[in-house]
């Protein structure tokens, strides 16, 4: 009976993957631990159990490998975000899209410090995207933009789009304030259905507060 003879180049594909995925972690560690401005290229290989050599095999670059780490952190907190806007039922009220909104920002806040600290970095990343994450960052965005804004416009059906838009931009600079501050309010530091409760609150009352955009006079 002849016996399987294992595929080598699967082998050398599985142990690649696992090297990679290995300094993705190492970093994420080392960025929570010490920011983007403190991980270097040994301390990263040798908590990954890797040779120097395997970050340039699979990202190019120690610059890229952190691009890399922020990019999956950003896209952990946008995915839940997408993945919370669209579970919602059709007739969900404003409370509860913002609360779906919101969720990952509180969940990063409150969660171990290398859930804060990852969650500061991608926001950061996000808010002063460099040039080589532009792209990426625009897109990422656009996952949960669009569905954000079909949802509000079904339950604030008074405001005009201009007006929508313009709102929407604002209670973003509220919840990466959150996400992106050193020092937080005191609230930040209570419960997390506490926090929830404050953010919502706020950012609800923002995008349905009375108001309207309109053309400037001319003079």
């Amino acid at each position: 009976m002849l016996r399987a003879v294992p595929d080598t180049n699967d082998a050398r594909k599985l142990h690649g993957d696992r090297t990679r995925q290995q300094l993705l972690q190492a970093t994420r560690r080392l960025l929570a631990e010490r920011g983007a401005g403190g991980v270097r290229l040994r301390d990263v290989a040798e908590a990954a159990g890797a040779n120097i050599a395997s970050v340039s095999y699979h990202f190019g670059s120690l610059p890229m490998l952190v691009n890399a780490a922020v990019r999956d952190a950003a896209d952990a907190a946008i995915s839940e975000q997408a993945r919370r806007l669209a579970d919602l039922p059709a007739d969900a009220g404003l409370e509860d899209i913002v609360t779906a909104w919101i969720k990952p920002t509180v969940h990063g806040l409150q969660g171990a410090p290398e859930s804060r600290t990852l969650l500061r970095i991608a926001s950061r990343a996000i808010t002063d995207m460099p040039e080589d994450m532009r792209d990426w960052v625009q897109g990422a965005l656009d996952r949960t933009h669009g569905v954000l804004i079909g949802r509000l416009r079904s339950v604030l059906p008074g405001l005009d789009e201009r007006e929508l838009a313009f709102r929407v931009f604002c209670v973003g600079g509220i919840v990466n304030r959150f996400n992106t501050a050193a020092s937080l309010p005191e609230s930040a530091a209570a419960s997390s259905p506490e926090l929830e409760r404050l953010l919502v609150a706020a950012i609800t009352g923002m995008l349905a507060g009375p108001g309207h955009m309109s053309a400037p006079k001319p003079t």
